[in-house]
């Protein structure tokens, strides 16, 4: 679990208190924006994983009723592969009065992220195989209306059981959507980790999030594996969540050419923009896992390829909203084209323009010079669809022309970190 700045020493000064006369912290076990886990001991002498939402967040009511939705949610999913939450409760006296915590059971082991932090190198038919145990649980989840939301490779547990690599869990519903009830987030707030957001998911439309998300998350994770990059590059975690929301993911082999046919088959499916051109749910994607699987087993005149995972620290879950950025203007040149004042638009405008006056004068003299014109595009749009994405600092890249592309929505900003 990633480590929050500023957390250290309040979490570790948690250890030996005992929470409501029952379960004494032994030991932390990780530390994140929005809680701490420690390995505890009932006073019976049972043992199980405490999470405790840091006390900041507990005094607010809706961040307290997601938190202990996570227990509501793993439960509801009947799958050994799901981690059950034992029970909720909140602090009832002394200096800790008021703080949310939950009881799961206690897994020893290590998830995917501390695997590729230990630098092991994890190959294509490697991850099929866990995935394959993966869209097992979300086949389960998704029949039960549990959407996770937030999967990713530290929510991804190895749990040992002797020799092997151990039986995956899914860790974490703290996000899960359950599609029978009316969910706490209002729309227009986007939850979840920047490069495993699944499109629908980064703009915020919470109407449109269902199991395909998870399937796109999962295939994020696939491509993050193989390529040791982001699906988008960019230093700031909003303009990465603004990429997701905004451009496709470019195919696996753009950016890796020597991945595999059949695992860039199924990591593209499964990252299609639109949730329609994606698998339709979690069993169809398993099937073609397996599929890829048995085609990589029986390809045998080239070794499988394995790249290293990217060197870097893992990423937070975030709350993103809409309400904390002022809307961008729009400036005539294409509907796509909206620049936002922090991004320096002034200067950008003034290049779009003297670009957009140049084709002109080029457009006037083949006229005048008897050139026939496609009239059926103005030119200041493809002024514009490259303008954006010079300003975001990637290609458009083959196969994604501007005529395809989504049309943007509003931007996303932080509201609160977890």
């Amino acid at each position: 679990m990633p480590t929050s700045p500023g957390t250290d020493q309040e979490a570790l000064a948690r250890q030996g208190t005992v929470l409501n006369e029952k379960w004494t912290l032994v030991r932390l076990l990780g530390i994140g924006g929005m809680g701490a886990v420690y390995a505890a001991r009932h006073r019976n002498g049972a043992r199980a994983a405490v999470k405790v939402l840091h006390p900041e967040y507990s005094r607010h009511k809706e961040v307290r009723e997601r938190f202990r939705r996570e227990g509501y949610a793993a439960n509801k999913v009947d799958h050994p592969g799901v981690v059950k939450v034992l029970d909720d409760d909140v602090v009832a006296s002394g200096p800790d009065a008021g703080t949310a915590y939950l009881v799961m059971e206690l897994l020893e082991g290590e998830s995917l992220q501390e695997r590729l932090e230990s630098g092991v190198v994890i190959g294509e038919r490697d991850f099929l195989e866990i995935a394959d145990g993966v869209l097992d649980v979300l086949s389960a989840a998704h029949a039960c209306g549990v959407v996770h939301r937030d999967l990713k490779p530290e929510n991804l547990f190895f749990v040992n059981e002797g020799e092997g690599r151990g039986r995956v869990k899914v860790l974490d519903f703290g996000l899960a959507r359950l599609l029978d009830q009316q969910s706490i987030t209002s729309y227009g707030m986007a939850l979840g980790t920047p490069s495993f957001m699944s499109p629908e998911q980064a703009a915020g439309k919470l109407d449109e999030v269902d199991g395909r998300t998870d399937l796109f998350a999962l295939g994020a994770t696939g491509f993050r594996l193989r390529t040791g990059r982001r699906i988008h590059q960019a230093d700031d975690m909003v303009d990465i969540v603004q990429m997701m929301a905004r451009m496709p993911a470019p195919p696996i082999r753009s950016v890796a050419p020597d991945v595999s046919a059949p695992y860039a088959r199924v990591i593209d499916t499964a990252l299609q923009f639109r949730r329609e051109d994606r698998y339709a749910n979690a069993a169809a994607m398993r099937d073609d896992v397996r599929r890829a699987i048995a085609e990589l087993s029986g390809e045998t005149a080239a070794p499988e390829q394995k790249a290293p995972p990217a060197k870097k620290p893992s990423e937070p879950t975030i709350e993103l909203s809409a309400r904390d950025l002022e809307p961008p203007p729009a400036y005539g040149l294409d509907e796509s084209i909206r620049i936002p004042k922090r991004r320096g638009g002034l200067i950008v405008l003034a290049l779009l323009l003297c670009a957009g006056a140049a084709a002109a004068l080029f457009i006037g003299s083949r006229i005048e010079g008897g050139a026939s014109v496609n009239a059926g595009r103005p030119a200041s749009s493809a002024i514009g669809d490259a303008g954006a994405a010079n300003r975001l600092g990637v290609d458009a890249g083959p196969g994604q022309s501007p005529a395809s592309r989504p049309r943007r929505p509003a931007p996303v900003v932080p509201s609160a970190s977890r």
